[in-house]
């Protein structure tokens, strides 16, 4: 059963990816990230990764992720289950090369769990443009998943995902970076919940298994700009608008503030998100009709997030070492979800990126 985290794809932003300088060095990351919220649910999530660069503007990458999920949530216990625990398993592999001013990527990313797989396949493709102070990139995703419900074998659905991305990222000085970026998605099958079921209200109460359109569009644009002030600082923002055709229109704002202090970055965000609910959810439903849902994600709600993280920079021989630490407090409040009205909870990392 899958467990919608904070770092839902509804409200991630896209970063300023010129921003940071072009590495050319071996890269080892060990991370573990700690999720916690008061809705009873807890994920423990170990994370590897690796790169080489093999060969001539040629790096190869390769990473694990584990997420170790216990919850007894709103979505859990209103289905007759006290608790539920899963563990799902992502491996990725990548390829990227760079030819003069291009560079060309590709990747493949497995997922599996106890009732859900997905295969991912990635390209793309990156412009530099007028002495390197623009780049235009593209990209197009395709995500093959199998849902499925654990304890029975014969429940099999298909979900096939199609996303295209692109960003103009263009330096306006020697103290700016702008970018805008867009992106459309298509989803075609099985999108409802298989353990999630709805309370029709009408006359004598029943219940019926979640129905979503099999369908969805998406689409989403981003403006962000990074400003150097100070000696050792930088201003980030922001803003997202996203649509679907489902009824959903949400809006984010963020922004960060980093500020170097000799071997040390330290790192501060706020985050806010709202969105309005989709066309067919309903906090009630009298009667039955071709769309119901109990998902608290296609409802009517608003979510802050933020908190502080500090990189600092190790003694190494080798290359470069960088301890990090980060906590980001998060807050939902639910404006028309009957079953929980607001979540309070934390995402904790520690980790460890070593360059050699």
């Amino acid at each position: 059963m899958r467990v919608q985290l904070i770092r839902s794809g509804a409200i991630t932003v896209v970063l300023i990816a010129a921003a940071a300088p072009a590495r050319a060095d071996d890269q080892f990351v060990a991370k573990t990230q700690l999720y916690v919220d008061n809705d009873h649910t807890t994920v423990v999530s170990p994370l590897l990764r690796i790169s080489k660069d093999a060969w001539t503007g040629g790096t190869l990458g390769a990473s694990f992720v584990a997420d170790i999920v216990s919850s007894a949530s709103v979505d859990v216990v209103t289905n007759a289950t006290k608790r539920m625990t899963d563990f799902r398993r992502e491996g990725t592999a990548s390829l990227s090369q760079k030819i003069s001013d291009t560079t060309l990527s590709a990747s493949y990313i497995y997922s599996q769990e106890n009732d859900y797989q997905s295969h991912n396949a990635h390209v793309g493709l990156a412009q530099d443009l007028l002495q390197k102070n623009t780049n235009l990139s593209i990209g197009y995703t395709l995500s093959v998943n199998t849902v499925g419900r654990s304890g029975d074998p014969n429940f099999a659905r298909s979900l096939m995902v199609h996303d295209v991305e692109a960003a103009w990222t263009q330096n306006l000085g020697p103290k700016t970076i702008a970018q805008l970026s867009g992106s459309f998605q298509y989803d075609s099958g099985y999108q409802a919940s298989p353990y999630r079921f709805v309370r029709i209200e009408g006359g004598e109460d029943f219940k019926v298994p979640e129905t979503d359109p099999n369908e969805r569009m998406r689409v989403a644009a981003v403006a962000a700009i990074n400003r150097h002030v100070g000696k050792d600082s930088a201003l980030q923002a922001d803003y997202r608008f996203y649509i679907d055709d489902w009824g959903i229109v949400a809006h984010t704002v963020q922004a960060r503030l980093l500020v170097n202090f000799g071997a040390a970055t330290f790192r501060l965000r706020g985050r806010f998100y709202y969105q309005g609910d989709a066309s067919f959810f309903q906090p009630h439903y009298l009667q039955l009709q071709s769309y119901v849902t109990s998902d608290r994600e296609l409802s009517n709600f608003w979510a802050v997030l933020g908190g502080p993280k500090l990189d600092v920079k190790l003694p190494y021989s080798g290359g470069s070492a960088v301890l990090e630490a980060k906590v980001d407090v998060f807050y939902y409040e639910y404006l028309d979800f009957a079953w929980l009205a607001d979540r309070l909870g934390a995402n904790l990392s520690v980790g460890l990126t070593m360059n050699y």
